[in-house]
């Protein structure tokens, strides 16, 4: 596995990239995964699951359900995977169940798992071996799979390894694939209440603007499902996503996405462009190779 460090105060503007160690440090950090949920039942236990298929001993899953009427509750009461501690009660939404599960959590290390998202296998030991490599990252990052209510996958999203100070230019990570150590949670603050759509990206920006180092992993940690019931389906046209995105913008003093289609592919010339000096041309034909499998041919032979 190969992956980039931006460190601003050890290493320059240019980062170094690295190798992780074959096998992790004889003390594993621990992790604490937040699951906000709302009668998703049947994605939960996917995404409970993705976190028991992990076999990594130091994690615990804390679920904030928002009072689901789906069998939730009931659910979690049989004590699934990894969790050690769940609510389901009515709340104000996605942002007051974070800032609860934030609230619990034990581990060093925080992670942010959507109930319909989930963990691939190996994910938490690769993020455990690029910490242990390198003791000195506060925030990992690694690509993150778009796929559909049944799992398929439909994409991939690839990170720029740049500074996270520069996340602000549209270089946003998606949560599926963030790792942030508990100092860094902690200094951010919690979750704005007031956001619906878009709390991830200001609770990001915030930790934009700490700047801290970034381990980017060339590889795919977790998996953004996309389908009819999602929150976000309606994406970047929604009234309610562009008047968040105008306000966090207003907040910001900045555009903190491309404006217009023109930009949005400049803006994606830069991400490989980054992924190309940072992670070398195999991280290209990787995606290359991504994109021929998500074709699915059939041949029926008779």
């Amino acid at each position: 596995m190969v992956l980039h460090l931006r460190c601003r105060s050890l290493l320059g503007e240019g980062g170094s990239p690295v190798s992780s160690p074959a096998r992790p440090s004889p003390t594993l950090p621990s992790f604490s995964i937040l699951t906000p949920s709302r009668n998703q039942r049947t994605f939960l236990e996917v995404c409970v699951a993705s976190v028991v298929v992990q076999g990594y001993p130091a994690v615990e899953q804390i679920v904030a359900d928002g009072g689901s009427t789906d069998g939730t509750a009931a659910y979690l009461a049989s004590s699934p995977g990894r969790v050690r501690r769940w609510r389901s009660e009515e709340d104000g939404g996605q942002s007051e169940a974070l800032n609860w599960a934030l609230a619990q959590a034990t581990g060093e290390w925080i992670g942010w798992q959507n109930a319909d998202d989930f963990y691939v296998p190996g994910a938490l030991w690769r993020v455990a071996r690029a910490i242990a490599a390198n003791p000195e990252v506060r925030v990992v990052v690694g690509d993150v799979a778009l796929v559909d209510g049944q799992g398929v996958v439909l994409g991939t999203v690839g990170v720029a390894p740049v500074p996270a100070r520069r996340w602000v230019e549209g270089f946003w990570p998606y949560n599926q694939g963030v790792f942030v150590h508990a100092s860094v949670a902690a200094a951010v603050g919690p979750l704005d209440v007031t956001l619906r759509l878009h709390m991830d990206t200001d609770w990001l920006a915030r930790i934009a603007r700490l700047d801290p180092c970034v381990a980017y992993l060339d590889a795919t940690l977790g998996a953004f499902r996309k389908h009819g019931a999602a929150k976000t389906i309606g994406g970047a046209d929604e009234p309610g996503s562009r008047d968040e995105r105008a306000h966090l913008e207003q907040r910001y003093g900045r555009r903190l996405w491309p404006a217009n289609p023109r930009a949005r592919v400049v803006h994606r010339l830069r991400t490989h462009w980054a992924r190309l000096r940072h992670f070398g041309l195999a991280a290209l034909v990787r995606r290359a190779g991504q994109w021929a499998e998500r074709r699915d041919v059939v041949r029926v032979v008779r």
